[in-house]
């Protein structure tokens, strides 16, 4: 039904019911994905998801509910939900619906071409992909995964204090597997795409990427444990930064879960270090003009040159703090409770190229892929041991690659031996649930490396 009409019968069957404020959370969203094997689609998915969360102060306690249907039917449901959940609850912690900003800003999500691709067009190039890969060279032997998929998401917030912000977004993106054998051992390598313009995809380039990053691994050795220079390319530093994500969220500083609790205004990293949390950028898969509490989204320097400048917050840490919320408090989903999360939260970059810190490195090691990083890393301590793989470093040039490592240190150490960043950041890698977190190359001056 019409969100307009559900929202205005919901909120006057609210007020009757003897709710003294409440407030309305809509989510609508579909996906179509297509999976690839031997030039057949294997699987053609096209899911729709839709929810609505209500929830409500009744006699000074908020009372939650949520459905899956958006429908006139479900709301005394919700309303009855809302009001039972209010009366059990028994913690004296005051919440408060946020009234809304003066102003939202005008945020690139949503590019409406996206919509009119049809699945022909998305078939033709994912079978381009798979082709490409599995035709790169006498090696790849398989590509056992390709896949291209697009979806579009609308929200709505709305309440009793005046908040009503929408916002529609949607997005796509592609990535092959490539197997790869020698007779000796077999290696995999991974490409992925996420943007907002099917003709920005190329289907040559993700399969050729994906067979050479298989190819590149061929032939892998461990090296000598000891103290290494290390670059961790763009994929593996915006996985640690992913990991420790939470030690920027005063959520977690206030229960003692984050190392930086207590050090704002202080120098947690290298000066090389800026980090930004920024929602406008276009584009991109944590743009937005409003949190998930329908506070405005800005943009925000977390670490400047190495000084900590802020936490991120969302309505109920910024009360405790007595700051202003700073735009991330998400929800995972729309029946979610609200946390903290990043929206392009990344490293910014420098000027200097990867290849120019190999050249600062001289001789040392590359590493390219880090093996079960949320089982091996604790984003309280910062400590990590990880299996790693990559490349040997040697005069300042790429060399052979390594494998069977072991790169071990601490997060909040290694921010502050952190000598060069380089200027290929890119949020096109695996999604991160804590938001769409990146960072370039980094140049440590010392990592702890087991090997043979």
């Amino acid at each position: 039904m019409n969100l307009k009409t559900f929202k205005e019968n919901l909120f006057t069957q609210a007020k009757s019911a003897g709710f003294e404020e409440y407030e309305l959370y809509c989510q609508n969203g579909n996906r179509t994905t297509i999976n690839i094997f031997n030039q057949q689609v294997q699987q053609f998915t096209n899911a729709s998801s839709a929810g609505v969360s209500f929830r409500g102060k009744f006699a000074g306690k908020m009372g939650y509910a949520s459905s899956e249907r958006i429908h006139e039917d479900i709301i005394p449901f919700l309303i009855s939900s809302a009001k039972a959940n209010a009366e059990i609850i028994e913690t004296a912690e005051i919440e408060e619906l946020f009234t809304g900003s003066p102003s939202y800003p005008t945020v690139e999500t949503h590019n409406p071409t996206l919509s009119t691709i049809t699945s022909e067009q998305k078939i033709e190039k994912a079978l381009k992909a798979e082709a490409t890969a599995k035709s790169f060279d006498e090696k790849i032997v398989a590509v056992p995964y390709c896949t291209i998929s697009d979806g579009e998401t609308e929200i709505l917030i709305a309440n009793s204090k005046g908040l009503d912000v929408t916002d529609k977004s949607n997005n796509m993106y592609a990535f092959a597997y490539s197997q790869a054998s020698d007779g000796v051992s077999t290696k995999m390598g991974l490409d992925l795409h996420i943007g907002f313009d099917f003709e920005d995809f190329d289907p040559v380039t993700l399969g050729e990427k994906s067979a050479q990053n298989a190819l590149n691994s061929l032939g892998a050795s461990p090296v000598p444990s000891g103290k290494y220079k290390v670059v961790l390319d763009e994929k593996c530093a915006s996985d640690l930064l992913g990991v420790f994500f939470p030690a920027f969220s005063a959520e977690q500083a206030g229960k003692g879960f984050s190392m930086l609790a207590g050090k704002l205004g202080e120098q947690v990293a290298s000066d090389s270090i800026t980090i930004i949390d920024d929602p406008l950028l276009p584009r991109q898969l944590g743009s937005r003009p409003f949190d998930s509490e329908g506070v405005a989204a800005h943009t925000k320097t977390v670490v400047d040159a190495g000084n900590f400048k802020t936490f991120l917050h969302n309505t109920k840490t910024a009360r405790k703090d007595g700051v202003a919320p700073t735009g991330n408090g998400l929800k995972s989903a729309f029946n979610a409770p609200v946390t903290i999360g990043g929206t392009n939260f990344f490293i910014k970059p420098s000027t200097k190229t990867k290849e120019d810190l190999y050249t600062e490195v001289g001789d040392g090691l590359l590493i390219t892929s880090f093996a079960g990083i949320h089982a091996g890393a604790n984003p309280v301590s910062g400590e990590f041991s990880l299996q790693a793989s990559g490349f040997v470093i040697k005069d300042g040039k790429k060399d052979r690659p390594i494998e069977l490592i072991t790169a071990s240190g601490n997060f909040f150490t290694l921010l502050t031996q952190v000598s060069a960043v380089a200027n290929d950041l890119s949020f096109c890698v695996i999604p991160n649930p804590n938001g769409n977190i990146a960072s370039p190359s980094l140049l440590i001056q010392t990592l702890d490396i087991a090997g043979n």
